[in-house]
């Protein structure tokens, strides 16, 4: 059940997204939308999945929006493969789209067994296999409602979801369709409510809405964050790989590798803090630099615990130092979210094609 208040913002901005909906961008888009609903159709079927190909995986990962800012997709698909191998990924997708245990169970069987593909991947692929009865759950969704007035109801500051989170999530996002469909929408589903909250998302601000509390420590999740980073040193023409082992005893989230001419590898390494020992944080980063080919080492977190790090450094070596640079993870955020919209646009623009197109 909605409540008021609810109730009453989308309804408000159902106003902005009848704008969208009379523009030529949404025609285009819902043309996109039904070539994507018509690959996947059939691409997901269960006797296609038994026999799923290399080429076919990675025509899958192509499709989705939450890889378009990997612009080099044969290597999230060789990454992929070589985490989890093909032969489990078609089994673990038949048991997540047509297996006879609770589909909350499901969910968290694939997400914990198969590694490199995320909860908006994830939840995308289930909205296109039926999205009458999944939603996406990416960040944009979730902050759209942040402002919509959902905090109570959605666990809208996690990244990683449990299969009983999403089924909550779904549950709102049906509630969502329901009001799209009232308003004069009525093949609303669960990808139009995807396609209605990006807008609240992109308009926020243009109507009164409650004003989301400020971003503080506990407020981040660590492996969003560091995807996020991985992602942004993607679009950066990097190499990028989490969790990696850069020195004997040092493995650190995010590492970003680039070969430059004869030179030969350069690299630059991230931690994410968001609790936990600094001094650690700051062994680990300067065991990293030591290694001949680490440029910088990027330490990012929240504001205070930034300011933490920068005192428990002081009189440190200044070689380490020199290396060291600090982000800040509304920063971070900010950037990925500003990238993912340049590629939005590129891509619309028909300027970046895959491997698999």
């Amino acid at each position: 059940m909605l409540k008021k208040e609810q109730r009453e913002l989308i309804r408000r901005y159902i106003g902005v997204f009848r704008e969208y909906a009379k523009s030529e961008e949404y025609a285009r888009d819902l043309e996109e939308r039904r070539k994507r609903e018509e690959f996947f159709s059939k691409v997901l079927e269960k006797e296609r999945l038994a026999n799923l190909s290399e080429f076919e995986l990675g025509e899958i990962i192509s499709k989705l929006w939450a890889t378009s800012i990997w612009t080099n997709k044969e290597y999230l698909l060789q990454r992929l493969i070589s985490d989890n191998g093909l032969e489990k990924i078609r089994r673990e997708l038949i048991n997540l789209l047509y297996g006879e245990e609770e589909f909350e169970k499901r969910f968290d069987r694939f997400m914990k067994n198969v590694k490199g593909l995320g909860p908006a991947s994830v939840t995308e692929l289930l909205c296109f296999f039926n999205p009458r009865e999944y939603g996406i759950w990416n960040d944009k969704a979730r902050k759209a409602l942040k402002y919509l007035g959902f905090e109570k109801e959605l666990p809208l500051n996690k990244y990683q979801i449990s299969g009983k989170e999403y089924q909550r999530f779904n549950a709102v996002a049906k509630a969502i369709a329901e009001e799209l469909k009232k308003a004069g929408f009525p093949d609303a589903d669960l990808l139009l409510v995807d396609y209605f909250l990006y807008e609240v998302w992109r308009r926020r601000g243009e109507l009164e809405t409650p004003t989301p509390a400020p971003h503080e420590a506990k407020d981040f999740d660590h492996n969003e964050i560091r995807d996020h980073v991985r992602d942004i040193g993607m679009w950066l023409g990097f190499d990028a790989e989490t969790e990696k082992l850069i020195a004997p005893g040092s493995r650190v989230d995010v590492v970003w590798r680039a070969r430059i001419g004869n030179l030969g590898t350069i690299a630059y390494v991230f931690e994410i803090h968001k609790n936990g020992s600094i001094k650690s944080l700051i062994l680990n980063l300067q065991k990293a630099s030591r290694s001949p080919v680490v440029q910088k080492v990027i330490a990012v977190s929240d504001r205070e615990q930034l300011n933490k790090i920068k005192r428990e450094v002081e009189g440190l070596p200044e070689d380490f130092l020199k290396k060291l640079v600090l982000w800040d993870v509304e920063e971070v955020e900010r950037t990925y979210e500003q990238l993912s919209e340049v590629v939005n646009v590129i891509q619309k623009l028909g300027l970046i094609t895959s491997e698999f197109e």
